[in-house]
């Protein structure tokens, strides 16, 4: 068997034994997938890690003086990555999305600073070029109904803090999901997910994308509704129809099985006017009521903030406390530059902490507008 060489000066050979995570053998066992022999330094490996601290120094463990050990149950691609990270020496990339989790199980395993494949993981996100497939969604994968990749890069672009790429994935989630918004973890490492509030409010936000639509093509009803002419039945009648033939009405049913960024794509089709002979108050210009419905929803949620979401998060674990430190809140919480620039609805779902404290900060800011106004 070949060694990799992570460092040539190493003084300590370390086999990894890989097992499949996808098999078992007749007696319920996991058969050896692959296996891999790495030469590294001891000194460096004993600076990072208390377990190998514990291991390797001068202790009772039995791989204390040995210049040869196997590690089992662990993955050689995520091993060969947290060496080189640990020696400062040439990183790979080459490896699929589901070994992250491997390298926060390695990470959780050896007491390594998970911190330290942040740079890493901001690199294999680019050289993967995830950006395209956001952009190829509408042309490649449009029926890729589980969207896989997004909700597979929600824990790893939370855990290593990559505010772009976390935002990215929140956003193209309440835009192209049908139904509750769930993330995806292709490994057996169950334990390793987003905390369930993140779940929890980018379901809220995709909610909120169906009641910003439906108050914008409501408008029209609403008017019509008041009106007292002749021509205002069959005018109410038309507009629905139109609504119904290209499947966006009733919205809430709709909306069930469909995404909004299909039915943001189906209100394209819209073409009612209303008739000539109608009243002044009857023909409004629907089209462009649509048209601002669709840019008002489409520009509503840009994605959920790492920076409001940590800011805002419960820190004390004391209720009381934590009531008193987010009473705190100010305009400045909202306005405080991010990495990723957003709207206040983005800040409102990112929101970790209490509702409570949120939405009497929104009624406070509220009211100091409206008395502002009436000044």
């Amino acid at each position: 068997m070949a060694i990799n060489v992570i460092d040539k000066d190493g003084d300590l050979t370390v086999e990894v034994i890989e097992y499949d995570e996808k098999a078992k053998d007749g007696s319920g066992n996991r058969p050896v997938a692959r296996t891999q022999q790495f030469r590294v330094r001891r000194d460096i490996l004993i600076k990072h890690s208390k377990i190998f601290a514990a291991m390797l120094g001068t202790t009772h463990w039995k791989e204390a003086q040995k210049e040869f050990i196997k590690l089992e149950e662990d993955s050689v691609a995520s091993m060969e990555i947290w060496f080189r990270i640990l020696h400062d020496t040439d990183l790979v990339y080459d490896v699929p999305l589901e070994e992250m989790w491997r390298l926060v199980t390695a990470c959780d395993k050896y007491n390594l600073n998970v911190s330290m494949l942040k740079i890493w993981f901001a690199t294999w996100y680019e050289k993967h070029g995830i950006n395209q497939y956001y952009a190829n969604w509408g042309l490649e994968v449009r029926h890729d109904n589980h969207l896989l990749t997004p909700r597979s890069l929600l824990y790893p672009c939370w855990i290593w803090d990559h505010a772009k790429g976390f935002m990215r994935a929140t956003h193209f989630l309440s835009y192209n999901s049908v139904g509750h918004i769930t993330e995806h973890n292709p490994t057996i490492h169950r334990g390793l997910r987003v905390e369930s509030r993140v779940i929890q409010q980018l379901n809220a936000a995709k909610g909120r994308l169906r009641t910003v639509m439906h108050n914008e093509l409501f408008r029209p009803n609403e008017t019509l509704l008041r009106a007292h002419c002749k021509c205002k039945e069959k005018t109410l009648y038309c507009y629905e129809q139109m609504l119904y033939r290209i499947q966006v009405w009733p919205l809430e049913r709709i909306y069930q099985k469909s995404s909004m960024t299909t039915i943001l794509e189906r209100l394209d089709n819209f073409s009612f006017e209303a008739e000539k002979e109608a009243c002044a108050s009857c023909r409004m210009n629907y089209k462009t009521i649509v048209q601002t419905a669709q840019e008002k929803v489409r520009s509503y949620f840009s994605g959920l903030c790492l920076d409001c979401m940590d800011r805002t998060k419960p820190v004390t674990g004391d209720a009381d406390m934590d009531y008193w430190k987010h009473d705190s809140l100010r305009e400045s919480d909202f306005m405080r530059k991010c990495r990723c620039t957003h709207t206040q609805p983005t800040w409102y779902f990112s929101f970790m902490g209490r509702t409570e404290v949120r939405d009497r900060f929104l009624r406070n800011k509220r009211a100091w507008k409206y008395s502002s106004d009436s000044d």
